[in-house]
């Protein structure tokens, strides 16, 4: 989950996972920090198998619900093709399914194995079942990170190839996570990874080898809030700091302190850090392009803005419309969403480029929707959940074009909670039903 940090879908990160191999393979490499005995690593490897059936496993296995919107799917049209897999479930979101390089990373409920599905063929490459209760994960072109969290135990990071799930290595860092806490992630060009932990210093911030998992350093900063965003900004430089798009709605402190840390990649040393208005919290909305967007709170609503990624400067400033504070950055448009619709705005202004309403009779996003856990198409296109309707979203314009999906009356029961994309593969997973598709 290639992107931002790691809570709850900010990049590919924030989700739970599952990765191992614990000394099966010879060619394992496995470090310990120094001063730790023999340690099992994330997860133990088992047979790979996958959670989806192909078309003639779910006419072996008739569902009523799961035909009905595997009908929807195959009837909707460019971009959606033919109908490849399916599963069907009793609500409970049972399943989740995120699109990565070369494949999909299918879980399931109650600490199952993660599985590896080749989107090729959608046969399973591997399974892997995480040892811990509580775990988190991010992954690159080629690395499938595990995290796994103990509010008693250091938190210990293990690494393995996306490709054939091979162990590659397992590290604890310094901390414990404590359970509601952020735990950021991401991958450096050239394969390193930084991590972000609450601990006795703030926020400490570990570079781990990417090859290795070797220490190169760690540093602690106190400029940076809950660090739920962790993501690197120029070729030697990150940033790590703010709050839970969430707890926006809540008060920030009395008197502000810096909330954002820009830093060298190279040593950890601050570069430079962004202080709110007293009274205000700020959670990061994406970094790209030479900009930060931040969503602040303030007075009596929300303000959009942006800072120079170089020095922290403010670059432009505007107020959300309908008190939006939900916002998610997808190439040159930031789109915001409240009860009365989405608004697109321009990255490089801030001016507002277009607003979409919504019904406000009716539901029309389902329960649980956040804007960051929209797939992008193309630079262009994001595919988004509705109630009736999968739409996509043309970012330019603000125009939708949708996609009929089942509807129940006024049960939850075809509403979709998660939607995939990849290169040759979409999907919509719902209450009671999972169906990927061709990608056409």
């Amino acid at each position: 989950m290639p992107s931002p940090s790691l809570t709850l879908p900010s990049r590919w990160i924030a989700a739970l996972l599952v990765v191992g191999i614990a000394g099966v393979l010879a060619f394992v490499v496995v470090q310990a920090k120094e001063g730790d005995g023999p340690d099992q690593c994330g997860a133990d490897r088992i047979a790979a198998d996958s959670p989806l059936l192909d078309p003639a496993g779910m006419k072996q296995q008739p569902d009523a619900r799961l035909d009905k919107l595997a009908a929807a799917v195959g009837a909707m049209g460019a971009p959606f093709g033919p109908v490849r897999a399916g599963i069907g479930y009793n609500y409970d979101q049972y399943l989740h399914l995120y699109g990565v390089t070369g494949g999909v990373l299918a879980w399931t409920k109650n600490n199952a194995p993660v599985t590896m599905i080749d989107q090729a063929d959608l046969r399973a490459r591997w399974s892997l079942r995480p040892v811990g209760k509580r775990t988190a994960w991010d992954a690159s072109d080629d690395s499938f990170l595990l995290l796994d969290l103990d509010k008693t135990k250091r938190t210990r990071v293990s690494s393995y190839g996306l490709d054939d799930g091979a162990q590659r290595w397992c590290i604890r860092l310094a901390n414990a996570q404590v359970e509601g806490d952020p735990v950021s992630t991401t991958f450096l060009d050239g394969g390193d990874v930084l991590t972000a932990l609450r601990s006795s210093s703030g926020i400490t911030v570990t570079r781990l080898s990417g090859d290795t998992g070797k220490k190169e350093w760690d540093h602690g900063f106190k400029g940076a809030d809950r660090a739920d965003f962790l993501g690197q900004l120029g070729e030697d430089t990150a940033l790590v700091g703010g709050h839970e798009e969430s707890g926006l709605v809540g008060p920030g402190p009395a008197e502000a302190e810096p909330v954002l840390t820009a830093f060298s990649t190279k040593d950890g040393e601050e570069v430079w850090t962004w202080t709110p208005a007293d009274g205000s919290l700020a959670h990061v909305v994406g970094a790209a392009d030479g900009r930060v967007v931040v969503m602040v709170s303030v007075h009596g609503g929300y303000e959009l803005l942006a800072l120079d990624d170089e020095d922290g400067s403010e670059l432009w400033r505007t107020p959300t419309k309908g008190d939006a504070h939900e916002a998610t950055l997808r190439g040159g448009t930031i789109v915001t969403k409240s009860v009365v619709g989405l608004d697109g705005y321009d990255a490089d202004t801030g001016a507002l480029s277009w607003r979409f309403p919504t019904p406000t009779d009716r539901t029309y996003f389902p329960y649980g929707f956040v804007l960051g856990q929209m797939p992008s198409l193309d630079a262009d296109h994001v595919l988004l959940p509705r109630t009736e309707a999968l739409g996509v979203l043309d970012l330019r314009t603000g125009r939708q074009v949708a996609y009929p999906i089942p509807v129940d009356g006024v049960s939850t029961t075809y509403w979709p909670y998660q939607l995939l994309v990849t290169d040759s593969l979409l999907g919509v997973v719902t209450n009671t039903g999972a169906v990927v598709a061709q990608r056409e």
